[in-house]
């Protein structure tokens, strides 16, 4: 009992450590039992530390008497004097305290995602602390399944933390924007006018290529691709396509960065001119068929058009009848514009023109072999060879009417046809089929003659007269004034298409291939005359001398034809005459009219 009392008087209070609820402190294990440790914290009693309240990051949850260790003051009993502590809340605090500075210094922190909270996010592990992940800040590097994701180590930024509430958000996408920053700060601080960087497509657009140049994605412009015009990227740049580019311009306040591919090169349409003056004969390539022509390249990014009408002697309906993408052809240079970047080819000049000598190979009167290529409301177009094409107008397809040339002729007919007029300059040839058949008209004037009355049928009806059929190759014209004694408005209003009638010839003219006929007074006696007065009979006279020129004499014959030809080269072949048309237009109707 001294001794005891003399240990106690020795002890100072000095000597005895004061703790509250809540502090950490270092102890040293200095008994294992099955359920508590008793650790030396310098208090007048050990610290009791449930074996439950050991660090879960102890390998094998394993303890040795000895250890130095941290535990946290979680209950002090006054009365026994008794403390209680925690080493797993003082591992809780020790590790938050560390996810705190994070949380106020913006630091990255790590950690594996556990768990999923369905239709919420994620459950995740920052080494002992549990933190929650929302799904909308998961971030787009990153799958969506858990089963994808448990496991994997992940950097976050922390967006909340809350001790009291033990509420701890964190976040991987805002991890990605700021590297991202991180990156285009670093990016735009070592960018510079002119300076090539390699990268690699990481989007293709019909505007441009997007590419990544170390973490920042810059735009090639599609007119920056190539020298020559691009309506949209060519399909050799893909996404993961690497590409050296140059940077054009760049703005760090708008986070934007221009690059440039074509100017890796010198532009080639510099000097053009010079390198291709007109008249010089070049290869290229045909890179692509239009509905107007060819392009051909001459060099990268350097193209020239050949218009349809510049790529054959002939007159090709489609560019892919003469060339296809991928050939090599020959060609002319016709004009070259650097200023506008255009330059216009040839690839027809290069051969031989079939017009050079087409008025002695194709000469007056000759006959000669074709084919149908092309038929129109005024006749036939006929290839003679290639690049040489003749007309047979719809007049010189057959010696009886023609309707439409396609009621006799259909395209890629070959025929044999008749040189009427060869003309290089205009590149026109007229051709005739009719001239190589037996001529209708010499069996026909041998057969009838003027005051015959003949039968036939009515095949047209026009407002000044009726075309009856007289044999299978001539027609006559009936003029309205010639269809009944009385005078009638409109010859529709006396006869119909297949009406047979008879009439009777009043007028033969070999030359021009007319008949005129007449339904009055066929076989009475003609009707009597009253006595004229002096301008009746100088009228009727002067009209007699005409109807005698018309009916009985031969009225120039070469001379009228060369009137209609003309007619016909003037106006292109443009203008359809039947040969019913042409009695009215050289006053054939008019004259029976008189």
């Amino acid at each position: 009992m001294e001794q005891k009392i003399k240990m106690e008087d020795a002890f100072s209070e000095s000597d005895v450590k004061t703790y509250s609820r809540g502090d950490t402190i270092s102890g040293t294990v200095v008994q294992i039992g099955d359920n508590e440790i008793l650790v030396d914290i310098g208090y007048k009693s050990e610290g009791i530390l449930p074996v439950s309240e050991l660090s879960p990051f102890r390998i094998g949850g394993k303890i040795d008497e000895g250890e130095q260790i941290e535990v946290l003051v979680t209950y002090i009993d006054e009365e026994k004097g008794t403390v209680y502590a925690s080493e797993k809340q003082a591992e809780y605090e020790k590790r938050i305290d560390g996810l705190e500075a994070a949380y106020q210094d913006g630091t990255v922190v790590e950690g594996e995602i556990t768990g999923e909270v369905k239709g919420a996010g994620y459950h995740v592990n920052l080494d002992g602390i549990r933190a929650f992940l929302p799904g909308s800040h998961l971030g787009s590097d990153l799958p969506s399944g858990i089963e994808e994701l448990r496991g994997k180590r992940i950097p976050f930024r922390i967006l909340e933390l809350s001790r009291r509430d033990k509420n701890l958000v964190v976040s991987h996408k805002e991890y990605i924007k700021e590297r991202e920053r991180s990156k285009r700060k670093a990016l735009f601080d070592s960018l510079q006018p002119e300076q090539e960087i390699e990268g690699t497509v990481r989007s293709v657009v019909d505007f441009g290529l997007f590419v990544d140049i170390g973490g920042f994605e810059g735009l090639v412009h599609r007119s920056e691709i190539a020298w020559k015009d691009l309506p949209v990227p060519p399909s050799e740049y893909k996404v993961g396509t690497h590409v050296k580019v140059k940077v054009i311009d760049f703005d760090r306040e708008k986070g934007k960065v221009s690059l440039s591919i074509k100017r890796l090169r010198p532009n080639p349409w510099a000097g053009i001119s010079e390198r291709y003056p007109t008249g010089k004969q070049v290869e290229g390539k045909v890179v692509s068929v239009t509905d107007f022509g060819a392009f051909v390249e001459l060099e990268p990014d350097v193209e020239g058009l050949v218009h349809i009408s510049e790529l054959s002697w002939g007159h090709p309906e489609n560019p892919k009848d003469i060339v296809k993408e991928g050939d090599t052809v020959p060609v002319i240079i016709l004009s070259c514009d650097e200023e506008a970047r255009r330059i216009s080819l040839s690839l027809r000049r290069t051969q031989r023109d079939p017009w050079e000598n087409v008025e002695t190979k194709y000469a007056r009167g000759q006959v000669a072999a074709g084919t149908v290529t092309k038929i129109t409301d005024f006749g036939a177009f006929v290839k003679l060879e290639e690049g040489v094409e003749g007309l047979v107008h719809v007049s010189e397809i057959d010696w009886g009417h023609v309707n439409h040339p396609r009621d006799v002729l259909k395209e890629g007919d070959p025929v044999q046809v008749k040189i009427l007029s060869a003309d290089p300059r205009e590149r026109r040839i007229s051709l005739s089929i009719r001239e190589l058949k037996d001529n209708p008209w010499r069996r026909f004037v041998d057969k009838f003659s003027i005051d015959d009355v003949v039968e036939g049928e009515i095949t047209e009806i026009k407002e000044f007269g009726a075309f009856m059929k007289i044999t299978d190759e001539v027609d006559g014209l009936i003029h309205v004034s010639e269809i009944s004694n009385e005078r009638i408005a409109t010859p529709a209003d006396v006869l119909a298409v297949g009406q047979k009638i008879q009439a009777k010839i009043i007028g033969i003219n070999e030359e021009k291939h007319q008949v005129r006929l007449s339904m009055r007074n066929l076989f009475g006696p003609p009707e009597v005359p009253v006595a004229p007065s002096e301008d009746e009979d100088r009228d009727r006279a002067g009209r007699g001398k005409r109807r005698r020129a018309v009916a009985g004499s031969k009225e120039k014959p070469a001379r009228a034809r060369e009137k209609v030809d003309r007619r016909f080269l003037d106006e292109g072949g443009h203008e359809s005459l039947s040969m019913r048309d042409l009695l009215g237009k050289t006053g054939f109707a008019d004259e029976s009219r008189e």
